[in-house]
């Protein structure tokens, strides 16, 4: 089967239902209080739409595709959307290939977020300040090929529009933002 402009990709589990502490202890989640945030975002290609062969790589996409019947064709298998060039058509992120590499789709790029805000705490935990909320910025992390033009390149760091990141958490463990290159306003040049 070879779709035409969607992705086939293999998710075994909706959902992120547990939590591995460093001491091999596992914990299971109820995610139907806090689904949105326990959404599964990736999953392996079985087929890939015509012109293109990523079978067997990684692909990242909307939270959307597990959320909507529509996209549920039987056996763990999904539909992702699938439009070269972007826009709200577009639920297909990035494919990682079993070296690691990422390639971006559409309009999509990934941010790294800023660090957590700091505290001030007593030697007994207790809370005396918190310092100011980040920013909207971050180091962009990888753009779609051909996007030079925006002026932004991966490792630069990057201010983006309020409210337009979406946490992800990639194959090895990093949390990414995700957003369309759009949502990018500036870069911020070294002093």
């Amino acid at each position: 089967m070879k779709p035409l402009r969607q992705f086939i990709v293999h998710i075994p589990q909706k959902f992120k239902n547990e939590i591995k502490l460093s001491n091999k202890t596992t914990l299971k989640l109820v995610t139907k209080f806090n689904e949105f945030d326990h959404r599964v975002n990736y999953g392996e290609i079985i087929a890939s739409p015509r012109g293109m062969n990523h079978e067997g790589s990684t692909l990242y996409f909307h939270h959307h595709v597990v959320m909507e019947q529509r996209y549920d064709i039987g056996d763990d298998l999904y539909l992702v959307d699938y439009d070269p060039n972007g826009g709200y058509g577009n639920h297909s992120i990035a494919i990682e290939n079993k070296d690691g590499d990422i390639t971006m789709l559409g309009d999509w790029c990934f941010v790294l977020p800023p660090p957590p805000p700091e505290e001030t705490t007593t030697s007994s935990g207790i809370i005396l300040e918190i310092k100011e909320e980040s920013k909207e910025e971050g180091v962009l992390l990888t753009l779609p090929p051909d996007s030079e033009w925006i002026g932004a390149s991966g490792g630069d760091l990057v201010g983006y529009r309020k409210n337009s990141e979406y946490e992800m958490e990639l194959l090895d463990g990093t949390k990414v933002y995700r957003m369309r290159t759009t949502e990018l306003v500036y870069v911020k040049e070294e002093e």
